[in-house]
């Protein structure tokens, strides 16, 4: 994800995201570990990151072949390579330093809604789509077609993905349609094939400004939101406020610049 002190098209140039909250795994806390779903089998998860926990990180594709944040409390690993559809070929790697830390790890993936730019808007999938770009349908698919190849990629790579925190990417730097019900329409196909998945509540990592270009500032006030105001460490928790909430959702964590890293902020 990008900071906003960053902005948006500085984005693709320095990409690093997601993290861990209580939006984790009803599952794990149910049963203490997981198995029979995809991407969720394994030894039992640690627990995820309790209200409070400083010192996480997220990092993503740009990280790859380079260091990794040292003694993360936890991780937040981007699957995507910066658009949808498109991989981060260093997730098995950076699953590992994620793994390692105290807390469970989580996940984020890039979205956008290109309609007929794109050569995966007319797979099939849960609703009809006639092929024209301005199909909700259509867009409905191509958000819940990207999602699962989000998830499966992950669980290929690392054996893991259900029973974790996932979040969607929404900035501006991808490609989006003018028509903001269309938008719509992607997002919630990705938000209902994440919330089909076992122990999965999936959160949106943006800034209002975003979101209210991409959604017309729709409101999900069931759905957990990833900020990224904070300018420093010590003003994470001001920024757990629901005031700060792009959807009308709980603020679930914050990120704040941590060197040449992203840190993160459970509230």
């Amino acid at each position: 994800m990008t900071p906003v002190r960053t902005r948006v098209a500085g984005r693709l140039a320095r990409r690093h995201w997601f993290a861990l909250v209580a939006v984790v795994v009803a599952g794990l806390v149910a049963s203490g570990c997981f198995g029979g779903d995809p991407g969720g089998g394994g030894p039992p998860a640690p627990p995820p990151a309790p209200s409070g926990t400083d010192g996480g990180y997220d990092i993503s594709w740009v990280q790859c072949g380079g260091s990794y944040p040292s003694n993360p409390a936890f991780g937040v690993v981007g699957v995507s390579n910066g658009s949808a559809f498109h991989d981060n070929s260093c997730v098995a790697a950076e699953y590992r330093w994620a793994a390692a830390a105290p807390y469970d790890v989580g996940f984020y993936f890039n979205t956008a809604n290109p309609g007929t730019q794109s050569v995966h808007w007319t797979e099939p999938g849960p609703r009809d789509c006639s092929g024209a770009s301005d199909d909700l349908g259509c867009a409905y698919n191509y958000g819940y077609n990207a999602a699962r190849h989000a998830f499966e990629y992950t669980a290929a790579q690392t054996g893991v993905a259900a029973g974790k925190a996932w979040w969607l990417d929404i900035e501006t730097v991808n490609t989006w349609s003018a028509d903001v019900n269309s938008n719509m329409a992607d997002i919630q196909g990705m938000l209902d094939y994440l919330n089909s998945q076992s122990g999965v509540t999936p959160g949106i990592y943006s800034s209002s400004s975003q979101w209210a270009q991409i959604t017309g500032g729709a409101v999900l006030a069931s759905t957990p939101v990833w900020v990224p105001y904070a300018q420093q460490r010590s003003q994470a928790p001001g920024f757990c406020d629901a005031a700060y909430s792009f959807t009308g959702g709980p603020v679930a964590m914050v990120q704040y610049p941590a060197g040449s890293f992203d840190g993160d902020y459970v509230c």
